[in-house]
């Protein structure tokens, strides 16, 4: 072995690039390094290399695959695996058993694990991290994964599969690729090859998966990985992957919106989805003060949250939904926006002709896609709203104008609230019972920093009418999901309690996307997790029959509308609620109504969660039917 170079040379030829990593490995082997550990050690001197230097990477070994994935999440801050596990994933499983602080939450469907850890991301911020069992967790997943997927949620999936000595023969729960089965929807897929590379790969998922526009990453592990002993590894802490995302846009950019902002004869700010996961409401409520512009949510298609507080008088509710505050607006700004996600075609363009327009987003795929911008920047919602703001202060401004403005918004405020108010009051005893009265009265009695999880298809137009939000400091939070993947509500409301303990979570959600998600009931009782649960029930996919009555033809004629009648018979949620271990009640009476929210409430403060399931009017075209295909043995 004499003539064999040392370690440190072998090391110093890797690093200089005179050894291949490959020749590094066979001259780790010559030395009496196994071929796992020689290829670990050029992971760990290569990773060194590429971040300068690893002093405070924690050093490990002798742990299987599994164990260094738990201690790995352990350094990496991870408090909660959102989980349903099966054979494949022992080796990572065995591992939480001494591993207490990282606390598992099992759910009984992967469809409410993954809805579980979109919910828990979305109100606390941070990457939340889910562990799901081969091709048949991960394909029951999948819905959920596009939901989070068109949130830019951050994710990191982790999926066992089959071990690396059976694949290739059609093994049981094999699947060809299964890393690559999100497809588009993840971004980034990975099928982690050695045991040794794990900390690194998880690292990797877990930085993408932050880095704007943020989303889910996709791992697979086959089972043995998890399994075998890694002889040596380091973990790089957090910090030293951390990445400034500060992404602002240029100082002359920020002088040229001003200038269009304090030139425009009324401007329509438009609040998107990104306020919601970057912030920046407060810079966006000064500026509108400053300048008199009406602020309005974005298109209802978009199910985006509601960021701006919706009682201020320079809230115009949604754009394309309330009417426009001035039909002469000559300025429009989309902020952190799709600019637009809708359900169909228009036939006209959304923004009127003449008009300036503006779209600022992290997300450069959208930026113009639909629209052609006259000033467009890729830039975080707070960043440049604060440098906007501090701009705009800087200037003289035309105060005659912007007084007429305020005065137009603040009536233009006014007659809508008028005209919510007429209308609840006009529906106010209808039974069953007015979702409008149903929208008011939670508004009356939820807290007023609640958070709010919405899953309404076709209700969700009286929560963001009737209920107040983000109003005053820290204000009640909408969340919602833009993917369209029913199922997710449930699970995300248990996950947004567990990332905001110290918050009341109330679900709103509608009694066919509550079916798709049930199983998540088991994990709020199992947890006691306290959440109100209170299903809009219309006994019907409504959604279904106003797009079958709107087409116009033989559905619209006779009555008939096939597939979108839930009776027949009628579902007991109450009844399912109490099978999973809750409590619940149904309510029918518009009289009632008040106080049956009040036991909701005062149920969940005791710590357990209650399924309130409300008997609500009927919509749209076809309302009063009840017509089913009817089929019997």
């Amino acid at each position: 072995m004499s003539n064999i170079p040392s370690i440190s040379d072998s090391v110093r030829a890797l690093l200089e690039g005179q050894l291949s990593r490959r020749k590094f490995m066979h001259r780790m082997g010559a030395l009496g390094f196994a071929a796992s550990t020689g290829s670990l050690l050029a992971e760990v001197v290569l990773a060194r290399d590429a971040a300068g230097s690893n002093v405070d990477a924690r050093p490990l070994g002798n742990l299987t695959g599994g164990e260094l994935m738990a201690e790995f999440l352990s350094d990496w801050d991870v408090n909660y695996v959102f989980g349903l596990g099966g054979s494949e994933e022992v080796g990572f499983l065995d591992a939480l058993v001494d591993k207490p602080e990282l606390q598992y939450i099992l759910a009984i469907h992967e469809s409410a694990v993954v809805a579980m850890a979109d919910g828990y991301a979305k109100s606390c911020g941070k990457t939340a991290f889910v562990n799901l069992h081969s091709v048949a967790g991960a394909s029951y997943a999948l819905g959920q994964m596009v939901n989070s997927f068109k949130d830019r949620t951050p994710l990191v999936i982790t999926v066992g599969r089959q071990s690396t000595d059976i694949r290739g023969s059609n093994a049981f729960l094999e699947a060809v690729n299964l890393h690559m089965l999100p497809g588009s929807y993840s971004r980034w897929n990975w099928d982690v090859l050695t045991s040794d590379s794990i900390p690194e790969v998880l690292r990797r998922a877990f930085l993408i998966s932050r880095l704007p526009p943020s989303g889910p990453t996709f791992l697979t592990f086959s089972k043995d990985l998890w399994e075998e002993t890694v002889a040596a590894a380091e973990i790089i802490p957090p910090a030293r992957s951390t990445v400034d995302v500060s992404l602002r846009a240029d100082g002359k950019i920020i002088r040229a919106l001003a200038d269009k902002l304090i030139a425009a004869k009324f401007p329509l700010l438009i609040a998107g989805h990104e306020l919601s996961r970057y912030g920046g409401t407060e810079h966006l409520l000064a500026l509108a003060e400053l300048l008199g512009a009406s602020v309005m949510s974005d298109v209802p298609a978009s199910h985006s949250p509601i960021v701006f507080p919706t009682t201020h008088a320079n809230y115009g509710g949604h754009f394309g939904l309330d009417p426009n505050p001035s039909d002469d607006y000559d300025l429009f700004w989309s902020i952190g926006g799709t600019m637009f996600t809708l359900f169909r075609r228009p036939s006209t363009p959304l923004v009127r002709s003449g008009a300036t327009i503006i779209h600022t987003s992290v997300d450069g795929k959208q930026i113009g896609r639909n629209y052609p911008v006259d000033l467009a920047a890729v830039g975080r919602s707070d960043l440049i709203l604060a440098d906007v703001l501090e701009e705009v202060r800087s200037r003289e401004l035309p105060s005659l104008r912007i007084e007429k403005r305020r005065r137009v918004l603040a009536e233009g405020h006014e007659a809508r609230s008028k005209r919510l108010s007429e209308r609840a009051s006009a529906v106010w005893d209808q039974a069953p019972i007015a979702p409008e009265r149903l929208a008011v009265e939670l508004n009356q009695r939820l807290a007023s920093d609640a958070l709010v999880v919405c899953e309404l298809a076709t209700s969700d137009l009286y929560v963001w009418q009737y209920l107040d939000f983000a109003v005053g400091t820290p204000g009640r939070r909408h969340i919602t999901s833009s993917g369209g993947c029913l199922g997710w509500g449930t699970g995300a409301a248990i996950g947004a309690k567990i990332g905001q303990p110290d918050k009341a979570v109330a679900l709103l959600v509608g009694d066919g996307s509550f079916q798709f998600g049930v199983q998540a009931l088991w994990s709020a009782a199992r947890y006691k997790v306290p959440v109100a649960i209170v299903i809009w029930n219309n006994n019907a996919y409504q959604a279904n029959r106003r797009a079958l009555h709107n087409y116009g033809k033989r559905a619209a004629a006779s009555g008939k509308y096939i597939g979108c009648y839930l009776g027949s018979p009628e579902i007991d949620n109450v009844q399912i609620a109490r099978g999973y271990g809750l409590q619940g009640e149904r309510v029918d009476d518009p009289d009632r109504l008040g106080e049956a929210i009040d036991r909701c409430l005062a149920s969940v403060q005791t710590g357990r969660a209650y399924v309130l399931d409300v008997s609500i009017a009927t919509r749209f075209g076809g309302a009063d039917s009840v017509w089913h295909d009817e089929f019997s043995l």
